[in-house]
């Protein structure tokens, strides 16, 4: 028998052997003792206990068996089609890193993101308040070059003022009534009048009594104090930490029947306005940051709402 007959001869029978064996995948995933023990005997991933000839595969082995059947065999399987609802194949690629879109939005449209509002206020002393409204710009004064750099950070979900809308809610339902910025009337050296906010009261502390009709709530004088803290930020780019006097405002409507069916039995009319305050004073001057929304805005966007609050920031 020639070479040549002989080596055709046995790469008949290798074919034979490949053709008629049991698929890798099935070895792995078959109940079947007796093809477990041969393909753990094949590539010596298991030990056998001989008195009780049972294999023993422990967790190791069999994730190694798993990765040389995948290097073995990759070429001659076709990957299964991944099932629309399945949300793992929709939320990853094939190399586990995440999809660049997920239900139409990207990664980018994914996180949260905001967008600046930026408003510069005037040095000069005034004898009224000055406001801003949703981000309208102020006579920044006759000082040339020397002005109050207020700003603030409001979501990118948000459509831009005065509307405010959530365009991620499937409801389009607004997520803030209104954000507003007043530098009160004078000259403030220190911080005794809003250190003293809690005993002369929050109203007061920050003059809204300098406000016109109609920019805040009018029953903000007599809203209750839910919660109030100082918070440290920096100056700008002096290195310097200015102070932030923090409060949370709550009010109830004007006009409440308090035996009428909106008092939930508790004698008393609930909240329906939410005013969140924060206020500092920077080069004498003292600015005031509040964002008003009502009781359903509050449920919907309260983590929006105080971000909001908090980025608030005045440099000189």
């Amino acid at each position: 028998m020639s070479l040549t007959y002989s080596l055709l001869v046995l790469t008949i029978l290798a074919l034979k052997a490949v053709a008629f064996s049991p698929s890798p995948l099935s070895l792995i995933c078959s109940k079947s003792p007796s093809i477990n023990t041969n393909y753990s005997r094949q590539f010596s991933l298991s030990s056998v206990n001989d008195d009780a000839n049972v294999i023993v595969m422990n967790r190791r082995n069999f994730i190694t068996a798993g990765l040389v059947s995948q290097i073995l065999w990759t070429p001659l399987l076709q990957p299964a089609a991944a099932d629309e609802g399945d949300l793992t194949s929709q939320m990853f690629n094939e190399d586990g890193s995440l999809k660049a879109v997920l239900n139409g939005k990207s990664q980018s449209d994914l996180e949260a993101k905001s967008r600046k509002i930026v408003i510069n206020f005037p040095t000069e002393i005034n004898d009224k308040a000055i406001v801003s409204a949703d981000g309208r710009k102020v006579s920044a004064g006759e000082n040339e070059g020397k002005f109050l750099k207020v700003t603030y950070d409001v979501p990118e979900k948000w459509t831009d003022a005065p509307d405010y809308i959530d365009t991620l809610l499937a409801s389009g339902e607004k997520a803030c009534d209104r954000i507003v910025v007043y530098q009160v009337p004078g000259i403030f050296k220190d911080f005794t009048k809003l250190d003293a906010a809690t005993t002369i009261g929050v109203a007061k502390a920050l003059s809204v009594d300098s406000l016109e009709s109609g920019v805040l709530p009018s029953t903000l004088k007599s809203a209750d104090v839910v919660s109030g803290r100082k918070a440290t930020k920096d100056c700008g780019n002096t290195g310097d930490q200015c102070k932030y006097y923090e409060f949370d405002l709550a009010m109830a409507p004007d006009n409440c029947d308090p035996k009428g069916a909106e008092n939930l039995g508790l004698g008393f009319c609930p909240y329906n306005t939410i005013v969140l305050l924060s206020a500092t004073i920077v080069a004498e001057r003292m600015l005031v940051f509040a964002v008003t929304c009502t009781k359903d805005e509050w449920k919907r966007s309260n983590a929006d709402l105080k971000r909001v609050r908090s980025s608030f920031t005045v440099e000189f």
